[in-house]
């Protein structure tokens, strides 16, 4: 039996080239060298950098104003005419709704309706924010609830995060404690359900050939605010 790193070898080696960029987060399969132990000085920009690393796009800006302009111009670079997004008060308050319908883009917000899936299935762009996201690794933490619907973040083709750069940790460890022990506990019980999303979606076929999109977005855009 090969061990763990003539396994990753083996499948760095067969993985069609040019399908994506290395990433330097540790222990996952397409990794060149691993940075663990490595201090995150700057978590911001290593959150970008890893994310960039798995083929998603990230920005930091200063301004909810600067952020809305960023969904406008992605919504416009994307054709888009339709946008599903959480029905939460982050979102209400970045006042991107008005801006987006000036410009022909329906928007349809996350509410308990019997047929919203197929409308997050037939969306061009998935809006939400995020409870944490991970520097590491360029990983999105979400927790579902009332008005956070997972279909908004896993059917549209482009899907666009909003995170706060207070909600930014370092390690994967860091986030994991977020929901173990007592600090779930303080924090009032584990959400419904708890994602780890990291970068665009892929999907491995039985020739070892990988896929970006198949299965969730493959067009991946987190802004920093």
């Amino acid at each position: 039996m090969p061990d763990r790193t003539e396994f990753l070898q083996a499948i760095r080696h067969r993985t069609q080239a040019g399908r994506y960029r290395p990433t330097n987060a540790p222990d996952v399969a397409w990794t060149g060298e691993s940075r663990a132990g490595e201090p995150i000085e700057d978590p911001p920009a290593r959150f970008i950098e890893e994310l960039e690393a798995l083929g998603g796009h990230g920005k930091r800006v200063a301004s909810k104003e600067e952020a809305r302009e960023y969904v406008l111009e992605l919504a416009r670079e994307r054709e888009a005419e339709l946008l599903v997004r959480w029905d939460v008060d982050e979102l209400e308050a970045l006042g991107v709704d008005g801006p987006l319908g000036e410009a022909g883009v329906e928007v349809a917000v996350w509410r308990k309706l019997a047929d919203f899936k197929e409308v997050a299935g037939k969306a061009d762009i998935g809006l939400s924010t995020a409870s944490w996201a991970i520097a590491e690794t360029g990983t999105l933490v979400l927790e579902g609830g009332p008005g956070m619907g997972r279909s908004v973040t896993l059917l549209p083709p482009t899907y666009v995060a909003i995170v706060s750069v207070e909600r930014i940790l370092r390690t994967v460890p860091e986030a994991i404690e977020k929901y173990a022990g007592d600090s779930a506990g303080e924090a009032g019980g584990l959400p419904a359900n708890v994602c780890f999303h990291t970068g665009p979606s892929r999907s491995g076929d039985i020739e070892m050939a990988l896929f970006v999109g198949m299965h969730g977005p493959g067009d991946v855009h987190v802004i920093l605010l």
